[in-house]
């Protein structure tokens, strides 16, 4: 005669978001499936007990699929390398949140970032709006104001320091327009030597 089985107190998983929809293999995509593991994440995001999710995964070892937002390479990381864990919940939590946080930031086109961070100056230049922090922080990389404005206007990251280029004279404007990295510089200096007058810059409003 089989034992019956006791049945399981109510705890977090009854709560969890991943039990209204999909499919079990839905939380088991292969490691190299990215859309799948990014769809499952989105699901995580929504669910009101990721963290518990994520603390249980992490304490019981869970080496396959997505728990509490976390792939198989974070929950690695964050057991192989800081060793989780071993520490008490609080610590747990930060942890998850702090490895997360740049994916669920909703706030993470780089345009966005400067469209709120920018005020408008007379002449057609731009200025730091009040308030904003000399450096912003998105998905994991820091960016000056000149930095982020230079990235955004040029779709690419910019070598050496940014400067105003010696058109503008206005000493607080970051009108990507007006700024320069290294390698622009660079090309402008020979521009000089070969007696090639560069395009003066343009006061375009923003």
């Amino acid at each position: 005669m089989t034992t019956p089985t006791s049945p399981r107190r109510p705890d977090w998983r009854d709560q969890a978001a991943c039990v209204q929809q999909g499919e079990p293999e839905d939380w088991f995509p292969h490691p190299t499936n990215l859309a799948a593991i990014d769809a499952a994440k989105r699901v995580c995001f929504r669910c009101p007990v990721m963290l518990d999710c994520a603390q249980y995964a992490l304490t019981t070892r869970q080496e396959t699929g997505v728990w509490g937002g976390l792939s198989e390479g974070q929950r690695y990381t964050l057991t192989k390398k800081r060793r989780v864990h071993l520490a008490g919940p609080d610590r747990i939590r930060a942890e998850v949140l702090r490895v997360l946080r740049p994916e669920m930031d909703p706030v993470t086109r780089l345009e966005d970032v400067w469209e709120r961070s920018t005020r408008p100056l007379p002449g057609g230049h731009l200025a730091w709006a009040a308030g904003t922090a000399a450096h912003v922080k998105i998905r994991g990389v820091t960016y000056t104001a000149n930095q982020l404005a230079f990235t955004v206007d040029r779709g690419r990251r910019p070598v050496g320091m940014v400067r105003r280029t010696p058109d503008c004279e206005v000493v607080e404007c970051i009108h990507p327009k007006h700024l320069e990295d290294a390698q622009e510089r660079e090309l402008r200096r020979k521009l000089d030597e070969l007696g090639v007058q560069p395009r003066p810059v343009e006061a375009v409003a923003s």
